[in-house]
């Protein structure tokens, strides 16, 4: 899976409320060019007393975003650091996986860890929910962890995440069912909707079991909406993506997209291609639109896919490895500042990673993960960040 089904990935979303779009799709079979009902497109915005009642549906998340908003306000003005307070974690439960992405990152990991036993991994989780009541599970393929289930069910049952999100393959669903009456939501890395058998460790080759076991998490989870299509853009997939585009959205599924990186890198001969602007250009106006559910707001799927400016704070959504190690100031930098089994707390490992690598340096250009995108906005723009989500 690696960094890049996240968004990584991964793929976080904020809390703040949002009118619904209750679209009635229409069937693969009978899928006419303009799948969209244009009702949906004439959407009134959402009145006073609708944002109210969204507002207090969603107390305990709305008074987490304004909560980090003023921590962070003050860190950012009065001690002057980018160094700010976790939103989100993204916790690896383990390095393997059995598929064989091209652009993933995390097939030899420059940093390794060793997974820990079951009951240390959740005083883990036990140790990360006293600063975040938010976790994305990823790897590797954490389906492939023996102890998947427990993890997932003490992460929710026992530390009480609000949210708790897992990314993967979908390839094993199937044989850890328990996981999808843990999870809030479910992220499933898929890059086409033609499949290809002829390389075995491939998704294309796969597309018929995760097309099966996304059947099975739709039933066991009850709606759609709670489960991402998250899709990473190459040149020879631009076609397809559009196509999953479209097909989430009949599906009723949150669609998610990134480009691939090359070496750590943006790939900017997309920007060059017509057809890949074209795509992005349809993804943001269907955002726009509200015509079908879809990841991040107009201008952060902008800045994340035609690679714009953005300052980053990763801290905010910080990564950490099967064994507790925790990156500084993020994970595709490779420095480690501590271990929360060790040292105790998120806050104290990134004083002393600040401490032993400095501030937080200016790396534009290096990843558009979606998180790190989202921490621009969530820092320099809370506010207009907070009205595209509303929108």
């Amino acid at each position: 899976m690696g960094r890049f089904a996240v968004a990584g990935a991964p793929t976080v979303f904020l809390a703040w409320p949002r009118r619904s779009c209750r679209l009635t799709w229409t069937p693969m079979a009978e899928k006419k060019a303009n799948f969209v009902p244009v009702g949906a497109l004439d959407r009134r915005p959402p009145s006073k007393r609708e944002l109210l009642r969204g507002l207090v549906r969603q107390a305990p998340f709305v008074a987490k975003n304004f909560q980090l908003y003023f921590r962070n306000a003050w860190r950012r003005h009065v001690l002057r650091t980018k160094v700010v307070a976790p939103y989100a974690v993204t916790f690896y439960v383990t390095h393997k996986c059995n598929l064989a992405c091209s652009y993933c990152t995390q097939k030899e990991p420059e940093v390794f860890s060793d997974e820990l036993p079951t009951r240390k991994t959740i005083h883990l989780l036990k140790r990360i929910r006293k600063e975040t009541d938010s976790i994305v599970i990823t790897g590797g393929e954490p389906t492939l962890r023996a102890d998947i289930e427990e993890l997932t069910e003490g992460a929710r049952f026992e530390c009480k995440y609000r949210s708790l999100l897992l990314i993967t393959n979908g390839t094993l669903l199937d044989r850890k069912p328990r996981i999808l009456r843990a999870v809030t939501g479910l992220v499933v890395s898929l890059d086409a909707l033609a499949a290809d058998p002829t390389n075995p460790l491939s998704k294309p080759a796969a597309l018929p079991k995760v097309l099966e076991n996304l059947e099975l998490a739709k039933e066991l989870l009850g709606s759609p909406r709670r489960i991402t299509i998250s899709t990473v853009i190459e040149q020879w997939n631009i076609a397809e993506v559009e196509r999953l585009l479209d097909w989430c959205g009949e599906q009723g599924f949150v669609f998610a997209a990134q480009s691939a990186q090359m070496e750590k890198m943006p790939n900017l001969a997309l920007l060059q291609n017509p057809q890949y602007q074209a795509l992005v250009d349809k993804i943001i106006e269907r955002r726009r639109k509200g015509a079908q559910p879809i990841n991040g707001t107009p201008r952060t799927i902008a800045t994340l896919l035609r690679f714009g400016s953005f300052e980053c704070y990763p801290t905010m959504f910080p990564r950490v490895y099967p064994n507790g190690d925790v990156f500084y100031p993020c994970e595709p930098l490779r420095k480690v500042a501590g271990n929360l089994l060790r040292d105790g707390s998120l806050k104290k490992i990134f004083s002393c990673g600040k401490e032993i690598y400095g501030d937080i340096p200016p790396c534009q250009g290096i990843c558009y993960l979606f998180g790190n995108v989202l921490s621009h906005y969530y820092v320099n723009d809370f506010w207009g960040l907070a009205g595209d989500f509303i929108r």
